[in-house]
């Protein structure tokens, strides 16, 4: 998926390809590299300010924020890092995470759907972020403090609006259960797997391919 977005490492998002140097005729002749649909939407858009989220302490593993590495599990035991988005129980592999900060201002773009919660300024770069509650009809939590939480890396990642910090989650993936009836038809393509924890239903989401399914349904917004 090619959505700029932050992270650790993530490429610069605001305005066109610069033109090569006319004392470079085979450089001038190049056709410029083909913006992505976010990028295209992002031609020209400035943030008011540079409002970065504040990264929080104490979530992920070792007392960092999301690391992108998790805990080693004994035995069969596996880890995840579970967060709750609109009343489901969602979890995703350590390393498909890279930040977590509480909710920064947000700017939405002109004519994006209500699902496209807006861009962030974190540290300085764009991150584009999408309200997984609304995208797929869930319902929306009142009493949670919503949070912002980065999903992958580099041009891949984007970020998520997450009810509340997440928890570190410790259990034997054997305990798989077929109650696909508890997860929404809309969502059921993004999850890998459902895995009980505590008597509690959790969904395994494939993040790779949520992310991409978001990308694609943006640009076909527009």
């Amino acid at each position: 998926m090619q959505v700029p977005i932050v992270d650790v490492a993530s490429r610069e998002f605001i305005g066109a390809p610069q033109p090569a140097s006319s004392a470079d005729p085979a450089a001038a002749r190049s056709p410029a590299p083909p913006l992505t649909p976010t990028e295209a939407l992002m031609r020209g858009f400035e943030p008011q300010a540079q409002s970065a989220g504040v990264a929080l302490a104490g979530i992920g593993p070792s007392n960092t924020a999301l690391a992108g590495v998790g805990p080693r599990a004994a035995g069969t035991t596996a880890a995840r890092q579970g967060f709750r988005v609109g009343g489901l129980n969602l979890m995703i592999g350590y390393a498909d995470g890279s930040e977590l900060t509480e909710l920064p201002p947000l700017y939405r773009l002109p004519h994006a759907p209500a699902w496209f919660a807006g861009m962030a300024n974190l540290h300085g770069r764009l991150v584009p972020v999408f309200d997984l509650t609304r995208r797929f009809g869930l319902s929306a939590s009142e009493r949670a403090r919503p949070m912002l939480l980065v999903l992958a890396h580099g041009a891949d990642a984007a970020g998520v609006l997450i009810d509340g910090l997440p928890q570190r989650l410790s259990f034997d993936p054997a305990r798989t259960t077929a109650d696909e009836a508890s997860v929404p038809s809309a969502l059921r393509p993004y999850v890998s797997a459902l895995h009980l924890v505590d008597s509690s239903l959790w969904l395994d989401v494939d993040v790779p391919a949520l992310l991409d399914a978001l990308e694609q349904a943006l640009a076909q917004s527009h």
